[in-house]
């Protein structure tokens, strides 16, 4: 939803619609603009030095100049290979100047300057071949530059885009003078928009397509008949800057809002699109078109002459679009092409060129996108104000027009904005700047441009005395008690500053970056974007695909209290490792200054301490080995809690990307809450000796084996020589199918079967064979070899060494369509008979099969391998965990060296998420026990980490 703000005090917000014929006044308006428009897009009047005089006198300024150009063109009759090398040396130029720390418009204006140049000379050497040639017969052209080149905003590599002004049909003249020109600066290397067309079809165009009107908003004159411009330029005002204004304004807000929603709909992107981006400069671009049709006015310093804006707004917002000018500069000078996404590795690359240092703890890169959040936010604001104005029409003294409905005492709604009636609401009372975004919350409505001015001049007063106030606590916990509108509410607190004023600790995460591939927002962001995702789940707009998540939203009491969680959970980051336990201490005191009761205050420091916990655990844990259940739910404690965690944990998952949150890993979740909400549930009654449990769940598989027609005498051999975990980890009903696969086995080198859970979003894999060493990395690798995602994997040996393997295989991913072919899987077979009767080298497969794999065309950061042993996790076998850079060929790399220090592989779970991976295995030593010897885990260690080093390092080289 756009959301009016402003960013400064100004005069009137605006002035009163312009009619078609407004007569003399209006002519008198226009008679500035027009003149303006016939000047090449000088302002008449303005303060010397402004961005206007800089851009016109850029070209006068210009180290080779128009007739420089023109006698180098006509010495050599080779326009186009003139004008490569001309661009080439001014580029080179601006290089330098910019690298060695001009400002962002600096660049901007001086590359105009030389284009407006070769522009010129371009033309004239065109006139004069026409002139040699023919007689012209009184035909007319014009060179006009529109878009980015007609506002003067190029930088070192946008796109250019004309328009070829002719007068009534189109002759040879102006067909000769548009090829030579555009031949000229295809052959430089340019990529050019054009259009030629007379005046009458421009208007005609504009008329019909508002995309078209728009550009012709940033018209401005370069070669060519100046009469023919000016007519042009009267008709433009006369016929297109008058007509249908609300429906350009209507269109205009609408490509906006779904121009948002294509790039990220936050400023707080990790890799934000300088351009088109919230807070980019499109926004800006937006906001001074639908002023050039209110106002007549071609400059942001215009709008200061009319009292639109103020001149400290103006010099806010330059400085902004300044920043974001040289970051764009440096983007294309580095890439030597346009490209307006600022990804990881440009971010590592321009913080130091552009001055940036560690400090604090912080990366240069960091320190750059916080400075660039600052900015991009005030871009924002600027275009979200001066839009206001635009829009809301006349003023009346609260700055809103029409009737106004009081909602209390100096608020009132007008036009489903709130406006402020008294001018001392705020210092009278500062508890206002919280309850005006009650009202917000309450009324379905925003605030407006200049209500929001106001909370931001008054933020000072929220200090110490009112973020202790208790009516401070109970007034957000109001908001957060909302039963819609809860995330909307923050956010527009968290942008005007409030959020962070009355809990500095959560305004401590202010533009705070993670440098990973897979969290795509900001800390702060994130939590704002984590409570936005949990109220759409209350709504049930996922109950078509999460009910179990769906239905305990709907049924706990305490939402409040989670929400208030998720906006505190990562508090503690910024304050070196543990950020978990840091935040809890912080959230402590958060919960007392909140005037949260002792029960309250626990529940909100038992989630922020364990908001890892549940993904932990599910995601690495055996949750068929039911210790690890049971000392989940030991830490846990309570059914609430449980809920609170469940529900936060999915919250904060689907914040990080949108594609974290799968299928997959809600199957894991929900598997973990109904197990341990059973043992919560019966507080741990149904515990039952293993050996008697065991016994049960034989009888039950014999019974199921012979109602299937199955052989006591093979039911008996199947279930005596089966280890018991097997009995415990596999659900009933797939062992009938386990049991066929044995028995099919035969004399058979192996046997498989694939089955697909769509809805689930994997496939299942199971081979049978005879047990051997190095059978896992084997069936790993030819899986990887084809291409395949493995999730999980679960290995079961029976006493006549006959091995059942269980692989899960995803459908996620660029790859993931490839699990769901049968052929891929006949594929899968045929290799891995191969590789089993040692015809095919396992490792030699993997290398070759890796022009295969569909990569990442992505900066990756090169991320450090750890690898731990636990022997406290499970009480069966030794857990180790290997994080590390994701890479082709890994999983394989990583249990063929677990395969060569003799280590049995159990279970394995691999995660994945971007650029890192945390594969977990449960392993053990070729006899069954767990790796307890110190020297032998170090050497495992050590071993694993250099394998996995070098293949770091080989696919870096690849």
């Amino acid at each position: 939803m756009w959301v009016p703000h402003e960013s400064g005090r100004s005069g009137p917000a605006c002035l009163g619609p312009l009619s078609a014929d407004s007569g003399r006044r209006n002519r008198r308006r226009y008679r500035a603009f027009s003149e303006r428009r016939r000047r090449g897009g000088k302002p008449v009047s303005g303060a010397p030095g402004t961005e206007a005089e800089k851009c016109a006198a850029s070209a006068v300024s210009s180290p080779r100049g128009e007739e420089a150009l023109l006698a180098a063109i006509q010495g050599s009759h080779q326009a186009g290979a003139v004008a490569r090398a001309y661009l080439e040396s001014v580029r080179e130029e601006l290089s330098e100047r910019h690298f060695a720390g001009a400002r962002g418009s600096e660049i901007v204006t001086a590359l105009t300057g030389a284009l407006d140049d070769l522009m010129r000379a371009l033309y004239r050497y065109a006139d004069a071949e026409h002139a040699r040639r023919f007689s012209r017969l009184h035909q007319r052209i014009a060179v006009i530059a529109r878009g980015g080149y007609g506002r003067a905003e190029l930088n070192p590599y946008s796109d250019i885009d004309l328009l070829f002004l002719h007068d009534y049909k189109r002759g040879p003249y102006a067909e000769i003078v548009t090829e030579l020109m555009l031949h000229a600066l295809w052959d430089a290397g340019l990529t050019v928009g054009y259009s030629v067309r007379n005046a009458r079809e421009c208007v005609k165009m504009a008329g019909e397509d508002l995309k078209e009107k728009t550009a012709l908003l940033d018209a401005r004159y370069l070669a060519g008949d100046r009469a023919l411009y000016d007519e042009f330029d009267k008709l433009l005002v006369n016929e297109v800057l008058n007509r249908n204004q609300q429906k350009f304004f209507q269109t205009k807000l609408a490509e906006s809002r779904e121009r948002h929603a294509r790039y990220g709909d936050s400023v707080y992107l990790l890799e934000p699109n300088l351009k088109d981006g919230e807070g980019g400069l499109r926004d800006l671009h937006t906001a001074l078109w639908l002023s050039k049709v209110k106002y007549k006015v071609h400059w942001l310093e215009e709008l200061v002459q009319r009292a639109i804006i103020t001149q400290s707004e103006l010099a806010e917002v330059l400085e902004a679009r300044d920043f974001l000018f040289r970051v764009r500069n440096s983007l294309h000078f580095l890439t030597r092409r346009h490209f307006d996404q600022l990804t990881f590795e440009f971010q590592e690359r321009i913080a130091p060129l552009l001055g940036f240092k560690p400090e604090h703890g912080q990366t240069a890169s960091s320190l750059l996108m916080r400075t660039y959040y600052q900015h991009a936010s005030t871009i924002l604001r600027f275009s979200e104000g001066l839009i206001a104005r635009v829009v809301e029409g006349p003023v009346g003294r609260f700055g809103l027009r029409g009737f106004a409905r009081k909602i209390r005492p100096g608020v009132v709604i007008q036009q489903n904005l709130i406006g402020i009636a008294d001018p001392n609401l705020f210092r009278g009372d500062p508890l206002n700047l919280v309850t005006i975004y009650a009202d917000c919350q309450a009324h379905g409505v925003e605030l407006s441009g200049k209500a929001y001015q106001m909370v931001r001049d008054n933020l000072g007063l929220i200090g110490h005395t009112v973020r202790r106030d208790p009516r401070t606590g109970a007034a957000l916990m109001a908001i957060l008690a909302g039963k819609s509108r809860v995330a909307e509410t923050l956010e527009a607190m968290h942008r005007s500053g409030v959020l962070g004023a009355i809990i500095p600790e959560f305004g401590n995460l202010y533009a705070r970056v993670l440098h990973d591939l897979y969290h795509i927002y900001t800390v702060d962001r994130h939590s704002l974007v984590a409570i936005r995702e949990l109220e759409r789940l209350r709504a049930g707009d996922f109950k078509g695909t999460i009910a179990l998540l769906t239905e305990v939203a709907r049924e706990v009491d305490f939402m409040p209290l989670i929400f208030l969680a998720l906006l505190l959970h990562d508090i503690g980051k910024g304050h070196g490792h543990d950020h978990h336990e840091r935040g809890a201490t912080l959230t402590s005191g958060v919960c007392r200054r909140l005037g949260l009761d002792r029960d309250q205050t626990d529940m909100v420091v038992f989630l922020v301490r364990n908001h890892l916990l549940m993904s932990q655990v599910a995601q690495k844990g055996d949750l068929e080995d039911e210790s690890i259940v049971a000392d989940f739910a030991r830490k846990v404690g309570s059914i609430e809690r449980l809920k609170a965690l469940y529900l936060l944990t999915f919250a904060d998952m689907r914040a990080v990307a949108p594609s974290v949150y799968t299928n997959w890993r809600d199957m894991l979740l929900s598997q973990l809450y109904m197990k341990a909400l059973k043992l919560l549930e019966h507080g741990h009654r149904e515990t039952v000796e293993p050996a008697r449990r065991l016994a049960v769940v034989k009888a039950e598989v014999k019974e199921r084996l012979a109602q299937a027609g199955a052989e006591p005498r093979e039911i008996k051999s199947f279930l005596d020589e089966m280890p018991a975990r097997y009995f415990f980890t596999v659900a009933q009903a797939d062992i009938p199918l386990h049991f066929d696969l044995m028995r099919s086995l035969g004399e058979s080198t192996l046997v498989t079967r694939h089955r697909h859970f769509r809805e689930l979003e994997f496939s299942e894999f199971l081979v049978a064979t005879r047990d051997r060493p190095g059978l896992f990395s084997m069936i790993a690798g030819v899986l990887t070899a084809n291409n395949l995602n493995i999730l999980s994997a679960r290995i079961t040996t029976r006493a006549n060494g006959v091995a059942l393997d269980m692989f899960r295989v995803s459908h996620q991913g660029p790859s993931g369509l490839i699990a769901l072919d049968d052929e891929r899987w006949l594929r899968v077979e045929h290799d891995l008979e191969r590789v089993i009767k040692g015809e095919q080298d396992i490792a030699e497969l993997v290398a070759s099969a890796h022009h295969v794999k569909i990569a990442r065309e992505k900066f990756v950061r090169r991320v450090p391998t750890e690898v731990t042993l636990d022997n406290r996790t499970s009480g069966q076998y030794t857990v180790l965990d290997v994080f590390t850079q994701d890479r082709v060929g890994l999983l394989f790399a990583i249990t063929h060296t677990l395969f060569t220090l003799g280590l049995l592989i159990h279970l394995a779970r691999i995660s994945t998420n971007a650029d890192q991976a945390l594969d977990v295995f449960y392993v053990s030593d070729r006899k069954g026990h767990k790796i307890t010897d110190p020297e032998r885990i170090r050497e495992i260690r050590e071993k694993l980490v250099a394998s996995l080093e070098e293949t770091q390092t080989e696919n870096a080289t690849a």
